[in-house]
């Protein structure tokens, strides 16, 4: 990972799209997908151990929806901008 780099966590349920995010994504040079996520637990514990610049999250998703997820990152103190 360059310093240069800007870090994206990807949070969706749907792994197609997880993968064409992540491909789209891929043909920035300044931006590196460190991890990602297929629900709200482990989004959070990702966040919390990656510390992304950038947090992509779906809104809906199974057990704990994006605005669920939302909560709990703020209430981990992740610092991370999140896109909903």
């Amino acid at each position: 990972m360059s310093e240069s780099n800007n870090t994206v966590l990807l949070v969706d349920d749907h792994p197609l799209l997880r993968k064409g995010v992540r491909q789209l994504l891929e043909l920035e040079s300044d931006i590196e997908v460190v991890g990602e996520a297929a629900n709200g637990a482990d989004a959070v514990v990702q966040a919390a151990e990656l510390d992304p610049d950038l947090i992509l999250l779906d809104l809906s998703m199974k057990g704990m929806d994006g605005i669920e997820t939302l909560l709990a990152l703020r209430q981990a103190e992740v610092s991370s901008r999140i896109v909903v």
